[in-house]
């Protein structure tokens, strides 16, 4: 095979790999504790 062809599916593989990897996170449940900070439980500073 072709390096430069090896080298393009490489590319197009880590790309895909990023794009679902920030699909994930955007569908990610723990994201809302971003978005809405006051929906939190309150936080005990005692424990």
């Amino acid at each position: 095979m072709n390096m430069h062809l090896l080298a393009g599916i490489a590319v197009l593989l880590v790309l895909v790999g990023v794009s679902a990897y920030r699909e994930a996170l955007r569908n990610e449940p723990i994201g809302r504790f971003r978005m809405n900070p006051g929906k939190l439980p309150p936080f005990d500073e005692s424990e």
